[in-house]
């Protein structure tokens, strides 16, 4: 059967027929209407399923919806089986563990807010992908991600995807920008919606199949089973900005900066959490008018391509800077960009919900500039 959707012109041109391509499969819909683009496409297509932990651990039980649970990597294989495509599961339990489990205990335990799949995507997945695909003598990695790739100049570029509501750029940001000349994203063109009718189109069995929506880890959301009896699941004080008592919090890794539900504290007005105290196991909240900050810190901070600038923006340049995944974006007025990494922003206007730990993202217009770890976050007039 014909491809239902107009593939771009772009996706034609990097993909000529007979393209060798490793597609990451998980037995959902985005990389199963990957795997049919390939095929219409006239690519050499393997596909591989990543095993990322060991599921005989008690302390981690997928649920069907993971990405890379056992029932995903059944659906995976018949999938391949359907189009033709040969289909193996490679392990990387002990990188995994090693890169993103740990780190995520670490960093909660520290009372940060880590986002673990921009980890896995930098210093797991597209590293692998990668490394595979050469092993195979295939030209691509290719995934089921709402992103583009602009392979036309001297640096390849990382482009948000057309579908605004589904762009995945943020996750991808921190990937090492030199891996971007071996790696193809069939779906960056077109919106979620056109991809599942595209699925029913093509009988494809998983086109209804809900997306995975948690921590592939933590499927339930209840990321406590991973702490123990530690300090970070231990009861504390909620205090306002004065320091005075309002109520009990049931362990720091339950809460985040911008965090208003869950709280349990009366008050004449709703509050958000300001800040996680680790040392006193303390949680900070106030009314939302003292979430708002124009100044936010980052480590770890590199840009997109060779010459990214200590100073910035350029005359003339709009920038933007998303600080997680569902945030639209604030405009940068100014930045300054030390040797080690150390990036202090200066937002046009404020901001909420700065929390340290998420990923902070650098975009001018839909090329990702760059993107680092936010540290935290400030209001310029108290600093002047």
């Amino acid at each position: 059967m014909t491809f239902p959707l107009e593939i771009p012109q772009p996706l034609r041109r990097a993909l000529p027929p007979g393209t060798g391509v490793l597609l990451g499969v998980s037995g959902g819909v985005d990389s199963a209407v990957a795997l049919a683009v390939l095929q219409e496409l006239g690519c050499d297509v393997h596909c591989v399923t990543f095993k990322n932990f060991c599921y005989s651990e008690e302390d981690i039980v997928p649920d069907e919806q993971s990405c890379c649970s056992l029932d995903a990597i059944d659906e995976a294989r018949r999938l391949a089986r359907r189009f033709g495509a040969r289909h193996w599961v490679h392990s990387v339990e002990r990188t995994f563990r090693q890169e993103v489990i740990d780190p995520f205990i670490q960093d909660y335990a520290a009372a940060l807010t880590p986002n673990p799949c921009l980890s896995c995507n930098s210093r797991v997945r597209f590293p692998a992908f990668v490394r595979l695909a050469r092993q195979q003598g295939l030209r691509y990695a290719a995934t089921g991600h709402y992103a583009r790739i602009d392979q036309s100049g001297a640096v390849p570029r990382l482009l948000r995807g057309l579908d605004a509501g589904k762009d995945q750029s943020y996750f991808l940001a921190q990937v090492p920008t030199e891996l971007w000349r071996e790696v193809v994203f069939p779906l960056g063109w077109w919106a979620k919606p056109e991809v599942r009718r595209a699925a029913r189109e093509l009988g494809i069995p998983m086109a209804g199949k809900k997306d995975s929506q948690e921590i592939c880890f933590v499927p339930d959301g209840d990321r406590a089973f991973l702490f123990g009896d530690g300090a970070a699941t231990r009861a504390g004080d909620i205090v306002d900005t004065r320091g005075r008592v309002l109520g009990r919090h049931r362990g720091l890794i339950h809460y985040t900066v911008g965090q208003r539900r869950g709280l349990g504290v009366a008050a004449s007005e709703p509050l958000y959490v300001l800040a996680l105290e680790r040392e006193k196991s303390r949680l900070v909240v106030g009314p939302r008018n003292q979430l708002a900050v124009d100044g936010v810190t980052a480590e770890d901070f590199r840009g997109a391509g060779p010459g990214f600038p200590t100073e910035g923006p350029a005359p003339g340049q709009t920038v933007v800077a998303r600080l997680r995944h569902r945030h639209r974006g604030a405009v940068v007025e100014s930045w300054r960009l030390a040797r080690d990494g150390r990036l202090r922003l200066r937002l046009a206007g404020a901001v909420e919900g700065a929390a340290p730990g998420q990923g902070l993202v650098l975009y001018a217009g839909d090329e990702v500039l760059g993107a680092g770890r936010i540290t935290g976050s400030f209001r310029w007039k108290d600093t002047e």
